[in-house]
């Protein structure tokens, strides 16, 4: 199940997108996190190492086990869904500011040290650095954000750089939701006459 390259519409009649992989009925890419009898539909698989998984009763976002404090593993129903939001996170500027307070740092390195050839090396190894961190922010892609906005909460991700799959998922989970018949918990039983 190798992620596709471009958009095109599977066995089902559902279209996908580049790194929107839609599983056949059956399948289980990881088994340990699905209930018994749920079946994989589709599967958005960002850069980061963690995952959203469509099944035909729930969103599951497994987000690798990070330690950095974010979300490790989150589920929600189709039916508990009410919005999607799908937005752009601009790249972080911090490597950017500190490649020039390294610059200027470089410069004083260089002013300062009584040795000029100790200085001058010093110079160019804190200028080095700092040129590495400012080609390190204009090489990283914006990031896009994935949020599924529910009753009782949100679940987000970090999904790369392109929106276009974030948007062929959320798509697909619409396109699920209204596949599921109306609930028959939320509206009340009428009340006949016994007779």
């Amino acid at each position: 199940m190798a992620a596709e390259s471009s958009p095109r519409q599977n066995s089902a009649g559902r279209v996908s997108a580049p790194g929107v992989r839609s599983a056949p009925v059956g399948s289980s890419g990881a088994s340990e996190v699905l209930l018994p009898g749920e079946r994989v539909i589709s599967e958005l698989e960002p850069r980061g190492g963690g995952y959203f998984q469509l099944t035909h009763a729930r969103v599951i976002y497994n987000g690798g086990g990070g330690t950095d404090g974010a979300t490790a593993y989150a589920s929600v129903r189709l039916k508990d869904i009410s919005s999607i939001q799908i937005s752009r996170r601009p790249r972080a500027r911090r490597s950017a500011a500190w490649g020039v307070v390294g610059l200027f740092s470089a410069i004083g390195v260089w002013q300062v040290t009584p040795d000029s050839t100790i200085g001058i090396g010093a110079a160019v190894t804190v200028a080095l650095i700092s040129l590495f961190l400012m080609a390190d922010y204009w090489v990283r892609p914006a990031g896009v954000f994935l949020e599924l906005r529910t009753r009782g909460g949100t679940i987000a991700g970090e999904v790369g750089g392109k929106a276009s799959n974030a948007l062929a998922f959320a798509r697909q989970v619409e396109d699920e939701q209204r596949r599921l018949g109306p609930s028959r918990v939320s509206t009340p039983f009428r009340k006949y006459p016994s007779g």
